[in-house]
């Protein structure tokens, strides 16, 4: 089966871009690896990543559980397809600030499923409860400035009102992160509707909680 840039690839590639990792082990082996949280993304890689990965290479990776560490994987060789993803400037090992949206995904108007696998990974949506009041936010966080720009000015364009910004460095176990982390906020009621019906949420985390938000909210 020959991979091509279509909706499946975007979304995937967009999971990679939050949450994946491509290493080459003993300068042979290509391994796919893509992370999750065992307390509540057992539904999207079974419902969402799995299917996607299927639809791509024909096979269904089995997910890894880890309690020791709270994770679950999908770590898997596919040549085909780590070849690809790599030919669009996905880096090998730690991807750090390296991130980018490739211009191929913009030329195919695929750049909506990109950013709908990254909110699927490296994005939440929060919701608050100010006395009594409930409100909205959807946030990411990371160090990959150029591509939370890119996602910004692309949300930006489609009217949603997205704000980038640099994040305050967060201490763990005594020590700073010296690394430079941005942030990407979209708030309140009016925005998360537009980001529904523009770009959509996948992971079904997320989705309930959308769900329940709405609940909360009926008049």
């Amino acid at each position: 089966m020959a991979l091509k840039i279509n909706k499946d690839f975007a979304t995937f590639y967009g999971i990679m871009l939050g949450d994946g990792c491509l290493s080459l082990f003993n300068k042979k082996k290509k391994f796919i690896v893509i992370a999750g949280s065992l307390k509540d993304d057992v539904p999207f890689f079974e419902r969402i990543v799995q299917p996607i990965i299927n639809h791509l290479i024909n096979k269904t990776p089995k997910i890894v559980f880890r309690p020791s560490k709270g994770a679950i994987y999908l770590h898997f060789i596919n040549s085909p397809l780590f070849d690809f993803t790599k030919t669009f400037g996905y880096p090998l090992g730690k991807k750090g600030n390296q991130l980018y949206i490739p211009k191929e995904f913009f030329n195919k108007n695929l750049v909506k499923y990109l950013i709908q696998g990254f909110f699927a990974t490296d994005g939440s949506l929060v919701i608050t409860n100010n006395n009594g009041i409930t409100y909205p936010r959807i946030e990411a966080n990371g160090i990959a400035k150029e591509l939370l720009l890119e996602i910004s000015n692309f949300l930006n364009n489609q009217d949603i009102n997205c704000k980038f910004y640099k994040a305050k460095r967060r201490s763990f176990m005594g020590f700073k992160n010296r690394q430079t982390q941005y942030r990407l906020q979209i708030n309140g009621r009016f925005n998360l509707e537009l980001f529904k019906e523009k770009i959509g949420f996948i992971n079904p985390k997320q989705i309930d909680k959308l769900n329940n938000y709405y609940g909360c909210t009926k008049n």
